[in-house]
């Protein structure tokens, strides 16, 4: 069997992403889905955070007229710790909730030491919330938390194979990168993640792996280190 090339990783997986066929909430398959492939990546030695945006279920983007941009994206933020909940509900003791948004009844704060003391234990651990401040995307908080907690990459779970030189749905002949770098990425004028998440990685060079999380056996193939998606780094 071949050996993970990535002892701890930060998984990023938009709310979008636990969908299903739904066009709201949550499918329970596809999160029993993530979660049994994420133990297995962890049953082989990798540590897992895994970052859940909320966007299956409120997204300021879509906000209705009146609804001021700071109160939609605490609403959000709720919806991506509603999702951070479900995960630990239906991975059970494997999986550990933290909330960036406190809701001190429902689950634990996130901080360093408490996460990292998860993955010591060989937990998975999800974060919901964001960053728990307003004006900050998933993106952004999944590249913090990587950095904070030691992730030798962030990948990034989408729902398309990687990055294209320009929109794969629009254009057929659209290209796929294997690799790319964070200046050709800029130059290019590139859709990979926020420009606060990506000036994050950059700027500490910590890799983004862009991929389809919806395929079944791509996170472990991401983590094994096998060519899937594209591989933005220095």
């Amino acid at each position: 069997m071949s050996k993970p090339t990535y002892k701890r990783i930060m998984l990023k997986l938009s709310g979008e992403a636990l969908l299903g066929e739904q066009d709201y909430g949550v499918d329970v398959k596809v999160v029993q889905d993530f979660c049994q492939q994420l133990v297995e990546i962890n049953e082989m030695g990798v540590a897992v955070a895994v970052e859940v945006g909320g966007g299956n279920i409120y997204r300021w983007r879509t906000a209705q007229a009146g609804v001021s941009r700071e109160v939609a994206d605490l609403m959000g933020m709720m919806g991506s710790v509603m999702n951070a909940l479900n995960f630990s509900d239906i991975g059970g003791d494997q999986v550990k909730a933290l909330g960036a948004l406190s809701v001190p009844t429902a689950l634990n704060n996130y901080s360093v030491r408490k996460a990292n003391k998860y993955l010591a234990e060989g937990k998975i651990v999800v974060v919901g919330g964001g960053t728990g401040n307003q004006f900050f995307t998933t993106d952004t908080s999944a590249a913090l938390h990587a950095l904070q907690l030691g992730c030798e990459v962030l990948l990034k779970g989408t729902g398309v194979e990687g990055v294209y030189d320009s929109d794969p749905k629009e254009n057929p002949q659209a290209q796929k990168y294997d690799r790319i770098t964070y200046n050709e990425v800029l130059e290019k004028k590139l859709n990979v993640m926020d420009m606060t998440a990506f000036a994050l990685c950059r700027e500490n060079n910590l890799p983004v792996l862009v991929f389809n999380a919806l395929i079944k056996g791509n996170i472990k193939q991401a983590v094994l280190g096998e060519q899937i998606g594209t591989r933005v780094s220095k």
